[in-house]
């Protein structure tokens, strides 16, 4: 009941998620014509990325090791020479009896041999070379699903280092707005104070203001710089090329009614490796097993021989010869070393069975939990976009009052400090509720289409 009752309030909170769909007026400027969208950034890194080469490299040598393993069932043909020099013939001992009454030793051949042939060979059966087939398909698959799996890496990577760049984006329009409305109140309490009406100590409280928020804007103006060197690495773009991104991007939630269906694993490249790793640790089992069975093949074999005492004739007489056969091998006793490999094939396949179930637990949590997050972070933003907003009235309103002379300087500025700080969470769950919108799509396993539908 526990564990229904909590998937049933999962299941609410992405249904609120679903129905609320977020503009936020940002204030971003107008998208230049050379500006990179998201979707830009990430079509270009797929692209330009060099990493993703190694990736492609690895499908094109899994392409290979299959040739490689069906080459066992075609001809082979090889061709050997040979020359020797006998420095000193063999001596053969022929013992007493039928041909001499003594002992007869014999030195036979010739000072120079010489031979050569041809030899043509052709598996007829060979269950173990069968099975490095199915083997090396397995590997294809498993290279195809990493290039797949590492452009969910990088996308989720451009994502976020975009969004990062956003967000300092962000802050540096809402600290340029402090800046300008403290230099106009500065110019107020300066006229104010050349006139008498101020003391010297709320003019320079004022400009130490200004001062801190001048600072900010150097140091964000620095993590924008470089945030944006990062994104610039993460596309693979050079780090000198010039780079505008588009400010103006929508921030819809972009969830639907699929989420309610829950996570299918089986569009997680992650899973449908394990998977595969599980396929490829049952083929070693049979391969194990085949080890057993005996291998069958043809072989045809054309070659010529020829001697002579002396160098120069020994090619003079060519003794051809061919020959046809069948081999048969057969394993009888290995010392248990066939068995032990069996035994420890099956060990393997059993642990990746395990790891397939332990990851498939770890996969649907992570989904939960980035459902969870991203539901979470919304709230907070709403909230905090709505706190931001408040607090820019405060501000405005203290700002008037001041300059009308009902209020005083302190009340301005603890209304300033509250809308810095109102500043400060706007900007932290921005980031966090967009970090936890591309984190729920690579949760799911459906960041492609996530790219597909971006503008």
């Amino acid at each position: 009941m526990n564990g229904y009752l909590r998937n049933a309030i999962y299941v609410r909170n992405l249904a609120i998620v679903c129905l609320f769909t977020l503009h936020l007026n940002v204030g971003y400027a107008q998208q230049k014509e050379d500006s990179f969208s998201l979707k830009d950034c990430i079509q270009f890194m797929l692209k330009n990325y060099p990493g993703s080469t190694i990736y492609l490299n690895n499908v094109k040598i899994a392409k290979e090791k299959i040739r490689e393993n069906n080459a066992a069932f075609l001809p082979s043909l090889s061709g050997n020479a040979s020359m020797d020099y006998n420095i000193k013939l063999q001596t053969s001992v022929i013992p007493a009896g039928s041909f001499s009454p003594t002992e007869t030793k014999l030195q036979m051949g010739n000072k120079f041999s010489a031979g050569a042939y041809l030899q043509a060979d052709q598996a007829i059966f060979d269950k173990s070379a069968l099975i490095d087939v199915k083997v090396a398909r397995v590997d294809k698959e498993i290279a195809d699903l990493n290039v797949l799996k590492e452009n969910e890496t990088l996308i989720y990577n451009t994502a976020t280092a975009y969004y990062e760049v956003l967000t300092y984006g962000e802050k540096k329009k809402l600290l340029r707005e402090s800046e300008n409305q403290y230099k106009q109140l500065l110019e107020i309490l300066k006229l104010r104070y050349e006139q008498g009406v101020v003391k010297k100590n709320e003019y320079d409280r004022t400009r130490v203001d200004l001062n801190n928020i001048q600072s900010e804007l150097a140091v964000n103006d620095n993590n924008y710089h470089l945030s944006l060197n990062k994104l610039k690495k993460t596309i693979g773009l050079d780090l000198k090329t010039a780079l505008t991104i588009d400010e103006s991007i929508d921030y819809t939630t972009p969830q639907d009614i699929s989420l309610l269906n829950g996570l299918d694993v089986r569009q997680l490249p992650d899973y449908l490796i394990d998977e595969k790793n599980l396929l490829q640790k049952e083929i070693d089992i049979q391969k194990k097993r085949a080890a057993y069975l005996p291998t069958v093949s043809l072989y045809a074999k054309y070659g010529a021989n020829a001697y002579g005492a002396e160098l120069s004739n020994t090619f003079n007489n060519l003794y051809d010869y061919s020959v046809v056969g069948l081999k048969v091998s057969v394993p009888i006793f290995s010392g248990f070393k066939k068995n032990s490999q069996l035994q420890q094939s099956r060990l393997n396949a059993e642990n990746q069975r395990l790891t397939v179930k332990l990851n498939s637990s770890d996969y649907q949590l992570n989904y939960e939990n980035s459902g969870s997050q991203l539901f979470s972070s919304y709230k907070s933003l709403k909230k905090n976009k709505d706190n931001l907003d408040l607090a820019k009235e405060v501000l405005d309103a203290a700002q008037i009052e001041y300059r009308e002379g009902t209020s005083t300087l302190s009340s301005y500025l603890d209304a300033d400090y509250s809308y810095k700080e109102a500043q400060s969470n706007y900007i932290t769950s921005l980031l966090d509720f967009l970090n936890a919108q591309i984190a729920l799509e690579k949760a799911k396993g459906t960041l492609a289409s996530y790219v597909n539908h971006l503008k």
